[in-house]
């Protein structure tokens, strides 16, 4: 049977590498983007190579009326999703004190909502299909809130996709779906070096892809409303 995955914001980075992995593994792609169309036709021109019935959908996940648009273009014409990676997720990194307003609001949007509103569209019909995963990606610490001098925002909202994940695991365990998240340390090089690490590096895309593999798989059943840190035992504020 034909399985379809999801992947929003899969132009590029982690998105990118997860949907290219999913597609080596038999998947039905579903490559998401907002403005990095170029790059977007790239990622699915590769995987048209391995599964031919891939597509390519564009919206902005921060309005609800695009994401019915976007599920509804795909359900007409692939019918299924089996797998949803909430991927997308604004990161900005600047003291509180000179946030804007509209900053502030675009990353509880782009976090929050996109994550929201994605897996509402796609749970009908793995409620009807008896089945389903939703891996939402995290940050590491999203546990907790965390008061960091330039990115507390941004931690406040991952922390809200926390939430969301234990709630929504919570209501639809009883249909066969998991929902699960997955938070890796600093991807960004430009705020960490390698020496902030315990592990003498920062966390790599196929780290967080190799968790993922796991967690969609058979020996992950029972594995249902967990976030799974990928961060080498890096803790935010400990030296």
């Amino acid at each position: 049977m034909e399985k379809v995955a999801v992947v929003t914001g899969s132009a590029k980075g982690l998105g990118k590498s997860i949907a290219l992995t999913l597609a080596d593994r038999g998947y039905t792609l579903v490559i998401h983007y907002r403005k990095s169309r170029s790059e977007a036709q790239e990622v699915l021109g590769k995987i048209k190579k391995r599964s031919p019935r891939s597509i390519l959908v564009n919206a902005d996940l921060s309005w609800e009326s695009e994401v019915k648009k976007m599920f509804a273009q795909i359900f007409a014409k692939l019918k299924r999703v089996d797998l949803l990676v909430n991927n997308v997720g604004g990161f900005l990194y600047k003291k509180f004190s000179q946030m804007t307003t509209s900053e502030f609001r675009g990353l509880i949007e782009s976090n929050v909502y996109s994550t929201l509103f994605c897996s509402r569209a796609v749970l009908p019909v793995m409620r009807k299909q008896k089945s389903g995963q939703i891996i939402n990606i995290g940050v590491v610490g999203a546990e907790r809130l965390n008061l960091l001098e330039k990115s507390a925002p941004y931690f406040y909202a991952k922390h809200g996709v926390y939430m969301l994940t234990k709630m929504v695991a919570h209501e639809e365990a009883k249909y066969g779906i998991h929902v699960n998240m997955i938070s890796p340390a600093s991807l960004d090089t430009a705020i960490f070096k390698s020496s902030d690490f315990p592990m003498g590096r920062s966390v790599r895309y196929d780290d967080v892809v190799k968790a993922l593999l796991f967690l969609i798989s058979a020996d992950a059943y029972y594995i249902n409303g967990a976030n799974i840190e990928v961060a080498g035992g890096f803790i935010l504020g400990v030296k």
